[in-house]
This record gives structure tokens, sequence and C-alpha cells, in this order.
């Protein structure tokens, strides 16, 4: 394995794949919901998530030796749960927004996971921002869910 600063990377392909599935879901979610204040915010979300995948891809290439752009199964299967209940529900755009905000969480999750381990100081300040957008993201989805 490659290293930065003379330290190993940890768990950075993790965050990006959940992040890739996320980007991926509220894909698929944008082109489904009616409200167009609901398509505006995942698109919000898209955007954010790109730019924090970018932002990690040096780490992923020093943790695993090229880009991660795989995605996450757990992310994958929580998208086929939701297309699944939407076909059943009478609100879908609610549905997405619930759905999509449980994939903040993990997105969330997996940062908080990777800071928890020995990282490069520069990592660690990638990660600190990615989870400040992401933190931020997940709170505006909280409030989309609340109205």
């Amino acid at each position: 394995m490659n290293t930065h600063q003379g330290q190993d990377v940890n768990h950075i392909t993790d965050i990006i794949q959940v992040m890739n599935s996320g980007i991926d879901f509220y894909e698929k979610a944008q082109q489904k919901v009616k409200d167009p204040a609901i398509g505006a915010l995942f698109q919000r979300m898209i955007d954010a998530r790109k730019v924090s995948v970018e932002n990690l891809q040096p780490y992923a290439i020093n943790e695993q030796g090229e880009r991660e752009d795989g995605s996450s199964f757990a992310v994958e299967a929580r998208r086929a749960y939701t297309a699944l209940i939407t076909k059943f529900s009478s609100n879908n755009d609610e549905t997405y927004v619930k759905e999509l905000e449980e994939v903040e969480d993990k997105t969330l999750s997996e940062i908080k996971t990777a800071m928890k381990k020995p990282q490069p100081h520069d990592c660690e300040a990638a990660l600190a921002k990615v989870l400040l957008t992401m933190q931020s993201c997940h709170t505006e989805m909280s409030r989309m869910q609340k109205h």
C-alpha cells in the first residue's frame, strides 16, 4: 500500500462507495419526485457528494492504488427497498426523502468510522471537511422530512 506522509490511509474507499451509491440513488429519485423543491434538494445532495468524492479520491488511490468507482451494497439494497415501497406508497416524494435521510445517516457513519482510525494529517483535514458538508446535507434532508 502506498503511504502519504508516512502513514497509511484507512476506510476512504468505503466512504466513496457509500457516496457513489448515494449519488446514483439521488439521481434516480430525482427523476421520480414531483415536487420541484425536493428535486432541487436532491441536486444539491448530488453536487455535494460529487465534490466530496473528488476530494477523497487521492486518498483512495493511496489506499488501494487506483480510483474508487464502486458502490456500497448496503445503499444499493436500500434503493431496491425504496423502489418496492414507492410502488405501494401514495406519497412517493415523502418516501424518497425518508429513505435518503437514511442514506445520509450511513454516509455520516462511514466518515466517523474513518475519522476514528489513524490517518495522515491531510487526510484527516479532508475527512473533517467532508464530514461538515455531509452533516449539512443531513440537516437539510431532516428539515425536508419534517415538512
